[in-house]
């Protein structure tokens, strides 16, 4: 109504390279009017190295001139749109060859591979269940639509575990697999007290994900879950020792005030 024009930047780190290759994916990049920019992590789900990330403009007017840096340089001007002039190339050179190599067939090949990966273990997840019959885990991620091929889950708290998801990322470790574990809580410097990151969740709730990457084979992941399975009966076993690591005990003082 007034000709304000509110550009979107899509942030599509990790996205950028999952949701072109999934049909029914909403629009979401400059199919829309309002999107000017999108970025992309190369060396994530674009299979380049470490350190290979795009921007992409829609046209050269949505690019600020505090960005671009215009240079003289062999007889001509150049800009450059880097932190500092001189950057390692090999990025640009991998993510060049993996876009010839593979081509979009190639990519929407890995991509379904991954996806069906990410299937397969969550279905394999959902299928854990404690003693008692009741499952193991509650899913967090969205699933099979739309979504990333990263499981992402907790431990469930209706069964009241002495353990949690940051203790099965130690276990795992053992058998050379690294599921990350996160906190699901923050420092708040106000008052100097952890806080839950969602009203949902208590302030303890912790959670873990995996990132199914192209390299996964059905092979590994079949590893993992075997893995997970040890990871959790070894866990059951040891329940009355992480009772002292999550729950301490209050010190206790003798005759002369020493704690016991």
């Amino acid at each position: 109504e007034k000709g304000w024009q509110v550009g979107i930047h899509v942030d599509a780190a990790s996205g950028g390279f999952i949701a072109p290759f999934q049909d029914d994916m909403p629009a979401w990049d400059f199919r829309l009017p309002t999107v000017l920019s999108i970025s992309a992590s190369g060396h994530k789900f674009g299979e380049s190295v470490c350190g290979t990330g795009w921007v992409v403009w829609r046209q050269r007017e949505g690019l600020s001139e505090h960005v671009a840096i215009s240079v003289s340089y062999l007889g001509g001007k150049a800009d450059s749109y880097t932190l500092n002039f001189s950057r390692p190339a090999s990025g640009i050179f991998v993510q060049y060859y993996k876009f010839n190599r593979l081509g979009q067939k190639g990519y929407r090949a890995l991509r379904d591979n991954q996806m069906a990966n990410a299937k397969f273990l969550r279905d394999q997840l959902k299928a854990m269940k404690y003693s008692d019959g009741r499952p193991y885990f509650k899913m967090l991620d969205a699933g099979e639509n739309n979504c990333l091929p990263v499981v992402t889950a907790y431990l469930n708290p209706d069964l009241k575990l002495p353990y949690d998801d940051i203790d099965l990322q130690h276990q795992m470790q053992q058998y050379h697999w690294y599921v990350s574990g996160y906190k699901m809580n923050f420092h708040d410097p106000r008052d100097e007290e952890t806080k839950p990151l969602f009203k949902d969740a208590p302030a303890n709730q912790t959670m873990f994900r995996i990132v199914v990457k192209a390299n996964n084979t059905r092979a590994m992941l079949c590893n993992l879950v075997e893995s997970m399975k040890t990871c959790l009966h070894e866990m059951e076993s040891l329940g009355a020792g992480f009772q002292d690591v999550h729950y301490p005990k209050r010190a206790k003082t003798g005759n002369k005030g020493h704690v016991c």
